[in-house]
């Protein structure tokens, strides 16, 4: 039976699987077959959409709720005939997230998928949030029970039970994010309609592999656990994300309101509370005990201010209250004790120490029973850099991060070296006592400190408040590298008379073994001009030479010239006592010509 183009243009139904094949047996021209298709070509819709209730195109219309379906009978109730077969049909119910619209996982457009899971993402509710080219979340740390490792391999960082620290997420637990908050769909041929599924793996590695392109998630600054201010003076007291600071506050702790507007008699109040759990420790003077105070109140304001000093806290003896002061701190910020990375006069596995807690997010770390010189050029970044780049353990990928840490060291007169030496407040303790581990006290300043820990974190907080309302009225001397620091927490407690907690600045540096050993170096150097063989020289022929030139010394007892070179290079111009060390001419061919200058300039030996 043909079917002409008239017949089609008279409304009259093709016979049964009719098609365009037919279409041209039929005797139809090009431009009637060209008409038949142009006034039935509609937007393709996959298959199972409208009559089935699975949705089965991206939401044109809202998809409704897939209904539950019942749960299989018990084996027990299955008639013996229908155990051998497969349950057909059965499935259990689906979650199905409120509120969330439905992801649709074509091939070929994997990347609506993609930029779909990120809008999912985006929501500072989920959790996770995005640190440097990382997405990250807060998890509970809980100490390993049943071993003698309470750390990572190489990581040589113990944290008290309960601690909060940042961890990445791999591309498992992004998947396993995904699907519980997203739902997912893919097409099932054999069923002719979307079904639902996983979060497919290759969306997770995608999102990750992007390294921040794109990203809307929240950018995560650091997790707290105590309020803090914001840059506007307004306190973070309620647990969550905070937008404007990227702090997430976490812990359920009832936090005591501060004031709007504090006076200084208020600030001078909340001052003697703070005195209250570090009053019986042996301060050296009342500026060791000022740099105790700023301690305290720099572990609540650290997550706010750019960059913050190192605290050093020394004495003579052990047992005299170094490491109760940094935990007394620590439990202001945390509610916990601080995470302690173990010392080492390796610099680089030092760096990956402190490169680990940092990465985790501790809020507090100190080095504890520091017995070597404390050097260490990735602390020197961390304190005045607010960001930095460290090295993940056990890979060599490195990740930029915001140095949101304070960092305390502690020993037995401990010494710090060179530019490390700056960037730090120091805090003497004496006790004057043979064994001072062996004082009685009338309280213990952890507990005191746990017990009060809310009275103490608002007096830190009202007293740079207060501070702040009256406008920052006589400001400290700048401090380099940390101005914000100095112009609140240093700058308030000279405002009410506590003293300056930097103390005695020229004291401090003139104890810098670098300063030390470079005037010992400039002593020795020979008179007028010299080059570097003539050192060598020098040293090879007498005895008390080679002990200040003992650093430049090999193994076998041969001076290293190249090494040598290069610290007098490093070190030209700088001042030490008067003196310093200029080079006078390089001409390439026989090596630099040195010289050791002299202040007063009838005394120059040029």
């Amino acid at each position: 039976m043909l079917y002409s183009f008239e017949d089609y243009r008279s409304g009259a139904r093709p016979p049964k699987g009719w098609d365009c094949a037919d279409a041209c047996d039929d005797g139809w021209t090009k431009d009637e077959l060209d008409t038949l298709v142009r006034e039935n070509l509609r937007e393709w819709t996959p298959p199972g959409a409208g009559g089935d209730d699975t949705p089965a195109t991206p939401p044109v219309v809202p998809e409704p709720e897939p209904p539950p379906v019942a749960e299989p009978e018990p084996a027990a109730a299955i008639p013996a005939g229908k155990k051998k077969r497969k349950a057909e049909g059965v499935r259990h119910e689906t979650y199905v997230p409120p509120g969330t619209s439905p992801i649709y996982v074509v091939k070929g457009e994997i990347h609506r998928a993609v930029d779909r899971a990120m809008e999912v993402l985006s929501s500072p509710t989920l959790g996770i949030y995005a640190r440097g080219d990382d997405l990250v979340r807060a998890v509970t740390y809980a100490t390993p029970t049943g071993t003698l490792t309470v750390s990572k391999q190489g990581e040589n960082v113990q944290r008290p039970n309960g601690s909060v620290v940042i961890t990445p997420l791999s591309d498992a637990a992004l998947v396993e994010a995904l699907t519980r908050n997203a739902r997912f769909f893919k097409f099932d041929g054999r069923a002719d309609k979307f079904v639902p599924c996983d979060a497919p793996a290759e969306v997770a590695r995608m999102i990750l592999a992007a390294k921040g392109h794109g990203w809307t998630v929240p950018r995560l600054r650091a997790v707290i656990s105590a309020p803090t201010l914001r840059h506007d003076g307004t306190v973070i007291t309620e647990p969550g994300y905070d937008a404007a600071t990227g702090l997430l506050l976490v812990g359920d702790s009832l936090w005591r309101q501060i004031p709007e507007k504090p006076s200084k008699r208020d600030a001078a109040r909340a001052l003697d509370v703070l005195v209250e759990p570090i009053d019986a420790m042996p301060f050296v003077d009342n500026t060791d005990r000022a740099a105790a105070l700023a301690l305290l109140i720099t572990a609540v304001m650290r997550p706010c201010l750019r960059t913050v000093p190192m605290f050093a806290i020394t004495a003579p003896t052990a047992g005299t209250g170094k490491s109760l002061l940094v935990d007394v701190a620590a439990i202001l910020a945390t509610g916990r004790k601080a995470a302690v990375v173990t010392p080492t006069p390796d610099e680089a596995e030092l760096e990956k120490r402190i490169g680990a807690a940092a990465l985790a997010g501790d809020q507090v770390i100190s080095i504890d029973n520091v017995t070597h010189i404390l050097r260490s050029d990735q602390l020197c970044q961390l304190l005045t850099q607010e960001e930095v780049l460290v090295r993940v353990l056990g890979s060599s990928k490195n990740v930029r991060i915001p140095s949101t840490t304070l960092i305390c060291a502690t020993g037995n007169n401990l010494s710090v070296y060179g530019d490390l030496n700056r960037r730090t407040v120091r805090i003497r303790l004496d006790a004057r006592s043979e064994r001072p581990d062996e004082r009685r006290f009338d309280f213990d300043a952890t507990a005191v400190a746990l017990r009060k820990r809310a009275d103490l974190v608002a007096a830190a907080l009202t007293v740079v408040r207060a501070y702040l309302v009256a406008g920052t009225p006589n400001r400290a001397t700048p401090m380099g590298s940390f101005e914000d620091w100095s112009d609140t927490v240093r700058s308030a407690l000279l405002w009410l008379g506590a003293g300056d907690c930097r103390g005695d600045v020229g004291a401090q540096r003139a104890e810098d073994p670098e300063k030390a050993e470079l005037a010992e170096i400039i002593a020795a150097l020979p008179a007028g001009r010299f080059q570097v063989r003539d050192v060598a020289r020098l040293v090879a022929g007498n005895e008390e030479a080679r002990e200040v030139f003992e650093s430049f010394i090999g193994r076998g007892g041969t001076f290293a010239s190249k090494r040598f070179g290069r610290y007098l290079a490093r070190y030209a111009k700088t001042m030490i006592g008067g003196r310093w060390i200029e080079q006078v001419s390089n001409d390439g061919a026989f090596g630099a010509v040195w010289q050791v200058c002299r202040e007063a300039s009838s005394d120059r030996d040029w």
